[in-house]
Parts: C-alpha cells; sequence; structure tokens
C-alpha cells in the first residue's frame, strides 16, 4: 500500500472521504482563479468501488472553458450523467474523445470489453477546464499540483485500476511522468504483429506509476487515421493481456 494511504479504511468509506476533501478543495479555489473562476471537471464515468478497475482512462483536464458554475456532487457517484456519457450520446460526436477509441477497440482490436461499463473508470487528472492546457495561467498553474496529488491518492488507495491509459502522450503521460517520475519509461511506435509493415506514425509510451502499468496513447480527438487507430487498439489489447487481464 502506497504511504500516502489510509489504513484500515473501507474503500466506499475512503472515497466518500476523498471526494469530500477534493470538493472543499475546488470551492476553495475554483471561484477565485481568474476573471470569473474556472469550473470543475473530475469524473466522466461513475467511479468502480464494488472491485478495482481493469483500466482507468485518464484526461488531462476538459476541454471546457467556462467560469465557475458551482460543484456537483453527484457527479463524483454517477460520472458525467447531464453531459451524456450513459446514454447513445457517448457513441456519437458529441463524446468524439470516447467513441474513437472505442470503434478502434471495437472494430480494430475486436476487444471492446475494457470499456464496457463495470471494468473501467474514465476521469481528469487536473479537475480546472480550460480550452487549451497552456491557457491556465501562472497563479492557476499552482493549483494543479494540488489536483495531481488528488488524483494520485484516489487512483493508488481507493480504485487500484490493473493498468492506466492516458489521453495523450505529451500532455498527459509526460506531465504526470514529470510530477510523479514513472519507472521503466519506453517509447516507440508500435506496428501490428500480422503485417509489421503497418507502423503507426504516432508514438506512445509506457511505464510503471507507483506499480501500476501506464500507458500514453495519442489523444483520441487527435488527427489520427483509423489504420493508425486499429494499430495502437492492437497494441493497447497486447498490453492488457501481458498484465493477465481477465475479463
Amino acid at each position: 500500500m502506497t504511504s500516502f494511504c489510509a489504513n484500515n479504511t473501507f474503500k466506499g468509506q475512503q472515497y466518500e472521504n476523498w471526494v469530500a476533501k477534493t470538493i472543499n478543495f475546488l470551492e476553495s479555489t475554483a471561484p477565485y482563479l481568474g476573471e470569473g473562476g474556472r469550473c470543475c471537471s473530475v469524473m466522466q464515468s461513475r467511479p468502480e468501488l464494488d472491485d478495482n478497475p481493469k483500466v482507468l482512462f485518464l484526461g488531462y483536464n476538459a476541454d471546457e472553458d467556462f467560469g465557475y458554475c458551482g460543484i456537483d456532487k453527484e457527479r463524483f457517484y454517477k460520472g458525467n450523467v447531464k453531459g451524456g456519457f450513459y446514454d447513445e450520446r457517448r457513441y456519437t460526436y458529441q463524446w468524439r474523445i470516447w467513441k474513437k477509441l472505442y470503434d478502434a477497440m471495437d472494430k480494430g482490436a475486436h476487444y471492446n470489453t475494457p470499456m464496457k461499463d463495470g471494468n473501467f473508470i474514465f476521469m481528469n487528472a487536473v479537475y480546472f477546464g480550460s480550452k487549451t492546457i497552456a491557457q491556465l495561467k501562472p497563479v492557476e498553474k499552482k493549483c494543479v499540483s494540488s489536483c495531481l496529488a488528488l488524483t494520485n491518492e484516489v487512483i493508488h488507495c481507493v480504485f487500484k485500476p490493473e493498468c492506466i491509459v492516458c489521453f495523450s502522450v505529451s500532455k498527459c503521460f509526460d506531465m504526470l511522468d514529470s510530477e510523479f517520475s514513472f519507472k521503466q519509461i519506453q517509447e516507440f511506435y508500435p506496428s501490428r504483429k500480422d503485417n509489421p509493415s503497418l507502423v503507426s506514425k504516432h508514438r506512445v509510451k509506457t511505464g510503471i506509476w507507483n506499480g501500476i502499468k501506464t500507458i500514453g496513447i495519442p489523444h483520441p480527438s487527435g488527427r489520427v487515421n483509423n489504420d493508425d487507430w486499429g494499430t495502437i487498439a492492437l497494441f493497447l489489447k497486447e498490453q492488457m493481456s501481458d498484465i493477465a487481464f481477465q475479463f
């Protein structure tokens, strides 16, 4: 168990404590970041508290350039219901960040089980929305480390996934590596075992974050063609098989 994790606490109670701490941080910080404050987005999916999730999908922060509009505690438990994550909109281009990867895993790798409800958690590493990461001003960046510490805590003390998939190498995996010093980092351009000449034009990275395999892939909203997505999906399937995923 990671040293900062509370001992002898039920998982549900650990999560409840983390939610209370996170909301207190956001309510005391977000309204005062820049003119009008910053909107907050933590959980996209429901937390999986009955069992450890197989995969935790991690975006860096939400593409939401809005002012502060309060904290929806219910979203920490039900996910982004109002935004359509739990209806048909998840599989349309309203949720292209999900649809592109889901289609690649489903059609390219024939392996969509990791993206089925109950097997994954989807959340942001930094809780303040912005149009671009560079848009966060210096005063706001001082709060980013606090978000990352909270994310580190909930991942390693509460969720304990079998692996983590970062949406973006440079803007998620690398930033988390800079903060937490991943081990055994590898970088490469994946190819297909059945046709080695098919090599992705987009790099991926793998590393170990406090004992959990962590994978960086291109952001699903980026300009990646279907062939490359198919190759990346097969790479993810292979990585998940390497850590003995049992669905």
